[in-house]
Formats: structure tokens, sequence, C-alpha cells
């Protein structure tokens, strides 16, 4: 390994660098990050030499997950669904002063789980890909069911109205044409509807629109005056090293996310959910999370970052891609004559071990660029309204009427965002109904797909050695969100009683 590093050039390592600059841009546009981001810049990758291209779309890939937690810690607008789980804690960060250090933690628990995942993929890959390729879509259901239960401890002391937004969210996701049956459902006669309502504008118009008209609502920036703290340098490095303070979250977001990325088809938002979960249910602390814990901002984005090592394990080691944009730069591999699958350990050897290097260097660039660009980041919280609002909506824009082209999906943005303001208002948690609009659609694939398995016998979801993990996971996360719902129950009633 050691003898590869006279193999290391500047270009490449330039390269490395201007995809993870590139994704940080893409990743905090609301609508741009994941596999559209790499579809954008394909033109340029596919005239590129095969390290140098992949080098590149991975540094994008890695780079707009964090980029994507900017926005969510800043303004509470995730750039993409897997940094919804970030704006739980991120944001409320931000309100009480704390952005810089949220910042930098943003940074660096991005950067670590990267690395850890990268590290895992050139170690573990056979014997990881061998693992995933064990789930099928009896498991991948229960693992999606294991998501959904984090709906209800989501926020403990409104666990109703929580439940209620998550079964909103899959009501919204069972509208369009029935995967089965093949008849549409609740599409109102318009062929628009009939792929269900667009993902991008209906996310944007939940979290951008809607927390726009709060923040006009408010008559007042992103954080008072009273609450701001001076940035600086010197606490964005302590920002950084706290992060390490918390490394029970930070361990579990690099491992649930590198581990949930080798499954094809589970993606970033169910791991850095069920890193939000995991984190909030095994700490002694649960009450503080959603109030501006950083445990609950450093697991979700370490979940998020993990998944890019953890799907180029399938991606690499079989040739199944393990999320949409793995699937764009296994296309490209294909395109420049690069076969992914075990034979490519083989005869590629040495072309993985350099890529694998350099998007580690590129992983140590993004925590310099958090220290350096903290403080500018942070600024955005001091925009005026009447600018920073109108800056916001247009990219918004943009980013919903790229996603398929047309107006009508603008129309999907506005009613979203009037939809989440109205349940702002009512302190109904958005990020439930988001969790019901990701995995309603897969929930029910995998569950029709388990079935035609196994001639429609039910006990396909209990007979199977990981269910039946997966089902005490699940009654483990049921009876804890119960728990902290009747707890949060008993502080409220002897804090009516103190007063």
């Amino acid at each position: 390994m050691l003898e590869l590093l006279g193999d290391l050039n500047f270009t490449t390592f330039t390269v490395a660098v201007a995809g993870i600059v590139v994704g940080m841009f893409f990743g905090a546009l609301p609508g741009f990050g994941g596999s559209a981001s790499l579809a954008i810049v394909l033109p340029i990758a596919i005239v590129m030499s095969p390290l140098n291209s992949m080098v590149f779309l991975l540094g994008i890939y890695t780079g707009g997950h964090y980029g994507g937690g900017i926005p969510a810690v800043l303004i509470g607008v995730p750039g993409d669904a897997s940094a919804a789980a970030t704006v739980l804690d991120g944001f409320p960060m931000t309100r009480n002063g704390q952005a810089s250090e949220a910042l930098a933690m943003l940074a660096m628990g991005s950067a670590v789980a990267g690395i850890f995942s990268i590290i895992a993929f050139l170690i573990f890959a056979p014997i990881l890909a061998r693992v995933a390729l064990s789930f099928g879509p009896p498991e991948l259901f229960m693992l999606v069911v294991l998501g959904l239960t984090i709906i209800g401890s989501i926020e403990p002391s409104n666990m109703f109205k929580a439940l209620f937004a998550g079964a909103l969210g899959l009501a919204i996701a069972t509208v369009g044409v029935d995967p089965y049956w093949g008849r549409p459902r609740m599409t109102m006669g318009l062929p628009q509807l009939y792929d269900g309502f667009p993902f991008i504008p209906s996310l944007l118009g939940l979290f951008c629109i809607s927390q726009m008209l709060v923040l006009i609502d408010q008559k007042g920036l992103v954080t008072s005056d009273k609450s701001v703290a001076k940035p600086s340098f010197a606490r964005t490095l302590r920002g950084m090293v706290d992060c390490f303070r918390h490394w029970r979250a930070l361990a579990i977001g690099s491992l649930s996310g590198t581990f949930i990325g080798a499954l094809p088809g589970a993606g970033a938002t169910i791991a850095a959910f069920i890193a939000y979960n995991l984190t909030k249910n095994t700490s002694p602390v649960p009450e503080t999370f959603g109030k501006g814990n950083p445990d609950g901002l450093i697991a979700p984005e370490a979940a998020q970052n993990a998944i890019v090592g953890g799907s180029m394990i399938p991606t690499f080691a079989l040739g199944i891609p393990g999320s949409g944009a793995a699937a764009v730069l296994m296309g490209v591999m294909m395109y420049m004559g690069l076969r992914p699958g075990p034979q490519l350990f083989l005869e590629q050897l040495t072309l993985i071990q350099l890529l694998c290097i350099y998007l580690l260097l590129g992983c140590f660039v993004m925590i310099a660029i958090g220290a350096v660009a903290a403080s500018t980041f942070y600024r955005v919280t001091r925009i005026p309204l009447p600018i920073l609002v109108p800056s916001v909506v247009v990219a918004a824009s943009i980013g919903a009427f790229s996603y398929r082209g047309e107006i009508f999906d603008l129309g999907v943005m506005v009613g979203f965002g009037l939809l989440g303001f109205l349940l702002q208002k009512r302190r109904y948690p958005l990020s439930a109904v988001v969790l019901g609009l990701v995995l309603g659609p897969m929930a029910e694939q995998y569950f029709i797909q388990s079935l035609q398995m196994s001639n429609w016998d039910f006990m396909i979801f209990v007979t199977r050695p990981i269910t039946m993990v997966l089902w005490v996971l699940i009654i483990f996360s049921v009876v804890v969100s119960v728990l902290l719902y009747r707890k949060a129950r008993r502080d409220a009633a002897a804090t009516r009683t103190a007063g």
C-alpha cells in the first residue's frame, strides 16, 4: 500500500478537491444533491481518465452529503432528504447561538465517517458484500419498518402528532399507479401524478418554502441578536475537537451508515434516521434531542457520509449499485471499459487502492474547508429576511423545476410549502412526514416482492434469521418511544404542578 504513494499526482488530487467543492455547492442547493448533481457533471467526467473520473464523481458524492447539511444547520432547510435528520438538532443549535460549533461538528463528523467507510470498503469489501447479499426483500422491508418506528420518538412530548404526520406522509406516498395492479390511485385524473407526487418539489415545499414562511411570520433573523456569539476560528476548532467527545454518536453513525450503505436500495435517508434514533434511544439524556444536542447532529451526518464508502461495496465488489449515485458511477465505469464485480479487485486492484487514497485525502480537505469556511457560512444567519427569503425561494424553484422540467412541479412545491407551514404552526414534525414519503413506496415495493417470493405466505417476515433480529430492534424502538412519551408527560405534569 505504501508503494502506491509514489503513484499519487497533483492533478488527480486537484480533481478530488474540485469534486468535493462542486459537491458541496450542489449539496447546499436544495434539490440538487445525490445522483442529480452527478448527472449534471457527466459530460465533464466522461472525458477524464478512469481514475480521475471516479475520483471526481465520488468527490462530488462525498461533498454533496456534507453540503446538504450546511443549509440544514443554518436555516433549517435540508439540501436533500437525508439531511432532514440533521435539521432536528442542527438548526436548534444555530438558534441557540452555536452555529460555528454545529458547522465544525458537521465537517468533522462527515470527514471521520467518510474515512471510516472508505477504510472499511478497502479492507472488508468482499466480506461485507456477501453479508449485504443476504438481505432480500423481506429483510429490506423489515429494515424500512424499523425506520418507520423512529416516527414515534422524533418528538416524545408530541408523539401522537408525530404519528399523525408520519401517517400523512404514508398516505401522500400512496398517490400514483399501484405497483401490483397497475391502477391509478388518488391521481385525480392528472397524468403528472401517475408516478406520485414528485419527491424533490415535495421536499423543497415541506422544508424550504414552509421554513421561509415561518421566518416571515416571526419577522426576524434566523437567530436573535442576543443568542449570537461572535464566530471565530478558535470556536470552530473547538467544535471540531468537541466532535470526538461525542464518540458514541460518531461511532453509531459511522457503523450504521457503512452497513446500510452496503444494502442496495436502502439509501442515506434510512441510515441517517436510524443512526439518529439509535443514538437518541441509547442516550442518558434523550429528552435533550431536538433541542440542540450535538449527538443528534453528529450521528445522522456521520451516517450520511459513511453511506459513500458503504455503497461502494456492492457497486465495486458485486456490480450492484448501492444507491442512485452509485448507479451513475457504475455506468461511467462500464462506459470506460471497467466491469464492476469480483474480478475488478483482481484486475484493477491498484486503481481501486489509488481511488481510496485520493478519497481519504479528500476527507482531510473537507475538514480544512470546514475549519476555514465555517465562519463564512455562518454569515447566512445574519442575512436580512428581505434578501434571504427571495434568494432561497428562487434557488428552491430552480431545483423543483429542474427535477422534471414541468411547471406543475412548482405548484406541488407551493402546495407542500403551505402544508408544511400549517403543520409547523400546529407543531406537527415535518421530518415525520418526510419519513413517510420516503419509506412508504419502499415498504410497499419490498412487501409485495416478499409475498411474491413466498407465494403470499406472511410467515416469511418472521421465520428468516435476519428478520427475527430486526423484529427485536423494532420492538425495542417502539418500547423506547413509549417510555420517552410517558417520561415527557410526567415532566410536563411536574412543570405544571410546580408552576
